[in-house]
């Protein structure tokens, strides 16, 4: 049986800036938040703490920046924003992460300000190929269902 990564193992994996391979998230669907950048930071260890810094391309093509600090809390992350986000919030898990920590599977919960779904990033400079098919093999162990591959659209598909 799948277990999902440890917080320890998320502490070595995490830092570092990650592309959007693949999402179900309508956020990066609706041609208003392009290309996304997301870079993670430790900050501390026990509880295992991030700053997380997502970049993206605005509707009008002007780079845009959302920032926070994000926080383990029982088996998931608890992100918070800061400056003017300071009121949006987000959970989400790492479901997976390849055996080379070169993909992550986002599974994001339900919040006020964000719906469910899925992200798949890919840490930037991965030499991967054909990103679809590396999680249509190794789904299971990212752990992604049937469905969730079916609802996710393909961002980058090669390398």
């Amino acid at each position: 049986m799948r277990t999902p990564p440890t917080p320890h193992r998320l502490a070595e994996v995490l830092p570092g800036s990650w592309g959007l391979g693949a999402t179900s998230q309508l956020f990066w669907l609706d041609g208003r938040h392009g290309e996304p950048r997301f870079t993670f930071r430790v900050a501390g260890t026990s509880p295992l703490r991030l700053t997380e810094t997502i970049e993206f391309a605005g509707l009008d093509g002007r780079p845009r920046t959302l920032t926070g600090k994000t926080r383990w809390v029982r088996d998931e992350f608890a992100w918070r924003g800061s400056g003017t986000d300071a009121l949006v919030t987000r959970r989400w898990s790492a479901a997976g992460i390849d055996e080379t920590g070169s993909i992550l599977v986002m599974r994001n919960r339900r919040t006020r300000a964000v719906a469910s779904g899925i992200d798949i990033l890919v840490r930037e400079g991965a030499e991967l190929g054909e990103l679809r098919t590396i999680v249509a093999s190794t789904a299971t162990e990212l752990g992604i269902s049937a469905e969730d591959f079916a609802s996710l659209t393909w961002i980058r598909s090669n390398d």
